[in-house]
């Protein structure tokens, strides 16, 4: 795996003296703890959330861990690229290991009382039956859970899933939420321009696009997509007969840029883990439909405008208020403001530190 080895500076407290003598009495009085963050290799163009979530949290963790990153040397497909992985990972420990999602298999063989499994959500289960899905419980959600210390996640909504997948002890499961990046800041006020830009992201199922998409089909308005490319999206984008941008691969500097541009996020999907796009557009101080099932309204708090995602005219009818109503515009873009608070990347990394600590306390008793 490839290995990138940061020494986070920070200014975030932590009492030396209770991490010190762990493993044994091994370690001197002020050594860093070793923390590997296990990754997988992502696939250009199409992963994108793995890669950035835990780059904030490492920022800001106290100087008293020491963080590395194992990158998967291969992508998670096929039978022996992933023995060879879950072999490689067992000679690359730390004193913690964090497998940060998604290659959740390659810590059945590592030391269950020094790993951490984050898990973002489930929906990997969604579109598979019988033997294919019962493989693919197993070995990425039963035993990954079974051989960990810890389980996080970044929503009630996912933990609620697990403990009902796999009958984990809710103690083990920690909820800690996404950090938001310091690159979201607030942008000026912006009134809604005559032809209003709504932004649209991505294009999995779960993403309800074409369900938004005849949402916004009698709307006059220009439709923005960030998404990997699609030609079924396009032909649709088409058939709307409205002016769309289709991008892809956008970086966060570029997706400030985007939102800072928008009149207004339609986030209607059916499922989400968490749903970043929600508070990433509340940073900018865009306001926000999204829906009202599974992790969205926990993540959007009073900040948005929540809809029934099945339903093409609550999801129009949501677009139009929000377009026409400036009092009710402004006031979901300050409570967006206010809730976007709760994702402050130092407040996310004193909750990882916290469980980080949690284990070698825990070892060394």
């Amino acid at each position: 795996m490839t290995t990138i080895v940061q020494n986070p500076m920070s200014k975030v407290p932590l009492n030396l003296e209770q991490i010190s003598g762990v493993r044994g009495g091994s370690r001197g009085q002020g050594q860093p703890v070793h923390v590997v963050y296990f990754q997988r290799k992502p696939i250009p163009g199409f992963h994108f959330s793995v890669e950035i979530i835990f780059k904030d949290v490492r920022q800001y963790l106290p100087t008293t861990f020491q963080t590395s990153i194992r990158i998967a040397p291969y992508f998670s497909k096929g039978i022996l690229p992933r023995l060879y992985m879950m072999v490689q990972a067992m000679f690359q420990q730390g004193d913690i290991n964090h497998i940060t999602g998604d290659i959740s298999f390659i810590g059945i063989l590592l030391r269950k009382e020094k790993t951490i499994q984050t898990i973002l959500d489930c929906v990997f289960l969604q579109h598979k039956q019988g033997w294919k899905r019962s493989i693919l419980k197993y070995f990425w959600l039963d035993l990954p859970v079974k051989r960990c210390k810890i389980v996080t996640t970044i929503s009630q909504q996912t933990k609620d899933e697990i403990m009902a997948l796999t009958h984990c002890d809710p103690e083990k499961i920690k909820v800690i939420p996404i950090a938001l990046s310091d690159v979201f800041i607030a942008r000026s006020p912006k009134p809604v321009g005559e032809l209003p830009k709504i932004l649209l992201i991505g294009n999995a199922p779960n993403k309800n696009w074409n369900t938004v998409l005849e949402a916004l089909r009698p709307i006059p308005c220009e439709i923005h997509v960030v998404a990997q490319h699609d030609e079924v999206y396009l032909k649709k984008l088409k058939e709307i007969g409205r002016p769309y941008h289709y991008q892809s691969g956008l970086n966060q500097l570029q997706m400030l840029e985007k939102y800072r541009s928008m009149d207004l996020l339609v986030f209607a999907s059916t499922y989400e883990g968490f749903g970043m796009p929600i508070i990433e557009a509340q940073a900018v101080g865009v306001p926000v439909i999204t829906s009202l099932v599974s992790s969205m309204p926990e993540v959007a708090g009073e900040g948005a405008h929540l809809v029934d995602p099945s339903q093409p005219e609550a999801i129009r009818a949501g677009i139009i208020k929000i377009l026409e109503d400036e009092s009710y515009r402004s006031a979901l873009i300050e409570k967006g403001k206010i809730n976007v608070l709760r994702f402050d990347p130092r407040h996310i990394a004193r909750q990882y530190a916290d469980v980080y600590l949690s284990i070698l306390t825990n070892h060394q008793q």
